[in-house]
C-alpha cells in the first residue's frame, strides 16, 4: 500500500514513524523549517511514561510528489486547512483510499445518508473539500491518542487503553475503511472498523466541544479545568446544549456527562489539541468542534447560550493569533 500523509503534525507524523519502522511504503509531506529539518534527520519520538528518545528516518517528500500511484492518502491537516490541501492534491486522490480523520463535524457528515442530505457551510466553505474529493473514496475517522509536540521537535505519545483509531465507510459498504485498518494493525496500532463513523464523529465531539475550548481559555490541563466550581458548571452547560443539538437531529444515547467528567479528572494534565495550538501559535479548530454546532443549532431554532458564548471566547483567541497582541502566527518564518 504505497501512501502518502499530507501534514506534518502531531498525527501526521505519529503515523509516519509507526508506518517507517513496520517497513510500509509511506512519505510524509509537510512545509516549514521544522519541516525541513525532519527530512534531514528524522523524527524524535518518546513515550511519556519513560521519555527515551528513538529517532525514526521518514521519506519525507519536502514538494508535492507526483499524483500518480498513490494507494492511500492521508490528509493529516487540521480542519481549516482541508478544504485547501483537497483542492491542491485531488489529483493524487483520484484512484486512492482518502483517509479524513479531523477532529469534529466533518464536510461530509450530512452527505450521501438516508433522508435530504445538508451541507455544512462552517467547515467546507464553497464546498471545495466535497467537489475535490471522491466521496465514495473516503474512510473517515476519529483518532483517541495523546500526542505531544514538545519545543524541541520531540513527539511525545501518551499511550492509555482508551487509545483507539476507528474508521468506517463515509459511503456504506464502499469498503474503503477495511484496507486502512489492515494497514495500521500491521504498524501495531489499535485500529479498529466501525460500522457508522458518523456516530463516532459525534461521540467524540461532545466531549471535545466542552473541553477543548476550556483548555484553550483557562491554559488548564483536561481535567484541571474542573478544579473549580465555575469551571465543573462550564463544562456541564456545554455537554448538555451540545447533546440537545445531537439530539435534535436524531442522535441519543452517546454520552453520559458524569462519565465524561469522570474520564477528564483521570487525565488532569493532558493538554488539549486546542491549548496545544493556542501555545504553539496555530490556528485553533474553531468551526469544526463549535461553530459547527452553531450553525447546526441555528438551523433548528435551539437556544445555546454557553456554546455561543464559549465560541465568541475561542474565536477571540484565535484572531488575537494571527492579528491581535499575540501574534505568534505572523511572527513564525
Amino acid at each position: 500500500m504505497r501512501t502518502l500523509i499530507i501534514g506534518a503534525g502531531a498525527i501526521g507524523c505519529y503515523l509516519a514513524c509507526k508506518l517507517s519502522e513496520a517497513g510500509a511504503d509511506v512519505t510524509l509531506h509537510g512545509l516549514g523549517p521544522a519541516f525541513r529539518r525532519t527530512a534531514e534527520s528524522g523524527i524524535d519520538i518518546a513515550t511519556r511514561e519513560d521519555m527515551r528518545i528513538r529517532r525514526v528516518k521518514v521519506n519525507c517528500a519536502l514538494s508535492p510528489p507526483g499524483p500518480v500511484g498513490w494507494d492511500v492518502i492521508i490528509f493529516a491537516v487540521k480542519a481549516h486547512d482541508l478544504p485547501r490541501a483537497a483542492q491542491q492534491f485531488s489529483a493524487h486522490a483520484r484512484d486512492g483510499i482518502i483517509v479524513l480523520p479531523q477532529n469534529g463535524l466533518p464536510y461530509w457528515q450530512f452527505l450521501r445518508v438516508a433522508g435530504a442530505e445538508a451541507r455544512l457551510a462552517s467547515v467546507d466553505p464553497g464546498g471545495i473539500a466535497e467537489s475535490a474529493l471522491p466521496i465514495a473514496q473516503i474512510a473517515g475517522g476519529v483518532v483517541t491518542k495523546g500526542l505531544t509536540v514538545l519545543a524541541d521537535g520531540t513527539l511525545v505519545e501518551t499511550v492509555l487503553p482508551a487509545d483507539s483509531f476507528a474508521f468506517g465507510d463515509v459511503v456504506a459498504n464502499s469498503g474503503v475503511a477495511k484496507p486502512v485498518v489492515s494497514l495500521l494493525q500491521s504498524a501495531g496500532l489499535p485500529a479498529i472498523e466501525v460500522a457508522d463513523i458518523r456516530i463516532e464523529k459525534w461521540r467524540k465531539l461532545l466531549v471535545n466541544v466542552a473541553f477543548n475550548p476550556l483548555g484553550a481559555i483557562s491554559h488548564l490541563g483536561f481535567g484541571e479545568v474542573l478544579d473549580i466550581e465555575a469551571g465543573e458548571r462550564l463544562a456541564r452547560a456545554i455537554l448538555s446544549e451540545a447533546t440537545e443539538v445531537a439530539i435534535h437531529y436524531g442522535v441519543r444515547g452517546l454520552i453520559d456527562a458524569e462519565a465524561a467528567l469522570k474520564r477528564a479528572s483521570s487525565s488532569r494534565m493532558h493538554k488539549t489539541s486546542m491549548l496545544q495550538d493556542t501555545e504553539s501559535g496555530r490556528r485553533l479548530e474553531v468551526e469544526p468542534i463549535v461553530g459547527v454546532l452553531l450553525e447546526l443549532a441555528h438551523r433548528a431554532g435551539l437556544q445555546v447560550p454557553t456554546l455561543e458564548t464559549i465560541g465568541g471566547c475561542v474565536r477571540l483567541i484565535d484572531h488575537a493569533l494571527v492579528k491581535g497582541p499575540i501574534r505568534q502566527i505572523a511572527e513564525k518564518p
